[in-house]
């Protein structure tokens, strides 16, 4: 057996294949077939591509769609994650994020210089969404056809779901080309399954939001998945000031809450990374309870660089020598 890393960039990221084989050719092709994989995706599901599967069905709203397999799939899934966390995930936030300047590639945009975003120690609670705009429950769905019917004046935004269930994917693409194992990493969502090289379980380690170039914590695990969302991670200049990509459905602005970064270990990382995102927009105690109450393990560093253990986290990590 061998291991090998494929690299590429995709979906505004950096992403890395780690693959063990049991010869290089081997390795090289399941990585070319796994990102393409993910090319694939990102051309359903990118808002920023006019000719996306999904800027052509927000073109259509208010009538039937059809779509593709996989994008059917992830609507499904888009509209199950915002039930399941209060409405704190929404994927029906286009016109906000377009709104609060996120209306292109992160590329194009001029970064915000700051170390982060100002934001209040308040603790946001799960609450009930305020916003006059249509919910995500009134989309119609026909799983038949794979027709997909979006209210009228609903904006379709997958971008809060999509890399983690490409992650997915991808890692399913490598298990059933016959890979022994591997590590996915899509920009920070990260899927693993099977052997490593060495017989050891996957290492993931977590950035720490408070010390940039440093680590919070090693995760290790044999498989299943991790996502780590932050407000430190995409931030942008407005004439207002500095603004984020995390939007809070009941706002519609860039999320205040007393927390500045979220790492959740999950089975799959499409749920890893919905509900990282939506403990970090609740906030520190509304948060922990959240991700309590779905099984999930997950470190948080609030502003003050306090870090909360959440769940069974403590089993996933690797001692590093210092407390927080």
């Amino acid at each position: 057996m061998i291991e090998s890393v494929h690299r590429f960039a995709a979906m505004g990221s950096e992403c890395a294949l780690t693959i063990t084989a049991s010869d290089r050719s081997s390795a090289e092709q399941l990585g070319q077939r796994a990102e393409a994989t993910v090319a694939q995706l990102e051309s359903l599901w990118s808002r920023f591509r006019p000719d996306s599967e999904l800027m052509a069905l927000n073109a259509r709203s208010g009538s039937p769609f059809g779509v593709s397999p996989d994008t059917f799939s992830l609507v499904v899934a888009a509209m199950d994650a915002w039930r399941v966390t209060g409405g704190l995930f929404d994927p029906g936030l286009l016109d906000a994020l377009r709104s609060s300047g996120y209306d292109r590639s992160f590329d194009e945009l001029q970064p915000f210089v700051a170390n982060r975003i100002a934001a209040d120690s308040g603790d946001s609670t799960v609450g009930d969404i305020t916003m006059d705009r249509p919910s995500p429950s009134t989309i119609l769905l026909d799983d038949e056809t794979f027709f997909v019917t979006l209210p009228v004046g609903f904006g379709l935004d997958l971008g809060g779901i999509g890399k983690g269930r490409a992650a997915d994917l991808a890692a399913e693409v490598l298990a059933r080309g016959g890979a022994a194992g591997g590590c996915v990493d899509l920009g920070g969502d990260i899927a693993v399954f099977g052997m490593h090289i060495d017989d050891q379980p996957w290492a993931v380690a977590v950035d720490d939001p408070s010390q940039p170039g440093a680590d919070l914590a090693v995760l290790v695990l044999d498989s299943g998945a991790v996502a780590t969302s932050s407000r430190g991670r995409r931030q942008w200049h407005t004439p207002t000031g500095g603004a984020h990509h995390l939007i809070d459905p009941r706002t519609g602005a860039p999320a205040v809450s007393d927390v500045l970064a979220v790492t959740v270990v999950a089975a799959e990382a499409m749920w890893a990374e919905v509900y990282a995102k939506a403990a970090l927009i609740a906030g520190s105690r509304a948060g922990s309870e959240l991700l309590e109450g779905a099984g999930l393990s997950a470190l948080m560093v609030t502003d003050d660089a306090r870090v909360v253990h959440v769940g069974a986290i403590d089993g996933f990590m690797i001692p590093m020598g210092t407390s927080h």
